[in-house]
């Protein structure tokens, strides 16, 4: 047990815990200024990536939050049970389908408020901070990682999976911010949660099961 409390995934759900608590601290004191430099931010990337067609952004974005995500499920069931993985499937998928309860309760909690309208490209109503879709992503993108870097051997395809994952985490985020339904400190916000969520998440399956060497 001490091992595993000493471990990086451990320390590192500790810090970026700790980020979060930090981060949204100073969000709730600085809350206009930040506001204001976040609706700036908005307006800018709208007027620089105009071009992007919104049903392609809308089809991007809700890979990241939805149902669309479930298929991608079912062959990640498929590797973990040809390499008796149980746990980290078990551990995933729990952790993926708890988070959309909690994610709310802790906009619940922050209750800060969508941008304006005029800014939101698609209509969303509920509370904004933190963003779901960026929190979500960054918690199985984080775990993805994790599971490429212990099963896969090939270098080149590792390489391969850490670009495809590594670019998906960071696009969803930029959609949120493109539809004008999220602030940007609510993408970092959803990005540090998800990060340290998805850290404890690897730190049990570290203690469940050995990684191949």
């Amino acid at each position: 047990m001490r091992e595993i409390l000493q471990s990086k995934s451990f320390i590192s759900f500790l810090i970026l815990t700790l980020l979060f608590v930090v981060y949204t601290l100073l969000l709730v004191v600085f809350i206009t200024p930040v506001t204001a430099f976040d609706i700036k931010i908005i307006l800018t990337v709208k007027q620089i990536f105009e071009f992007l067609p919104l049903p392609f952004v809308v089809a991007v974005t809700d890979f990241g939050f939805s149902s669309y995500f479930i298929p991608f499920l079912v062959p990640l069931f498929v590797i973990c049970l040809y390499l008796k993985k149980y746990v980290t499937f078990v551990l995933i998928t729990a952790g993926y389908l708890l988070l959309v309860p909690f994610i709310q309760i802790v906009k619940n909690i922050i209750m800060r408020d969508r941008p304006d309208v005029h800014l939101q490209r698609i209509a969303e109503t509920e509370f904004s901070y933190p963003s779901g879709h960026s929190l979500l992503a960054f918690f199985m993108g984080s775990i993805l990682l994790y599971l490429a870097e212990t099963y896969v051997k090939n270098v080149i395809i590792k390489r391969i999976l850490f670009l495809i994952i590594i670019l998906w985490m960071l696009v969803i985020p930029f959609t949120r911010v493109w539809l004008g339904v999220h602030f940007p400190t609510d993408t970092i916000g959803g990005a540090l949660l998800g990060s340290s969520i998805a850290c404890l998440v690897i730190t049990i399956i570290r203690y469940f099961e050995k990684p191949v060497k």
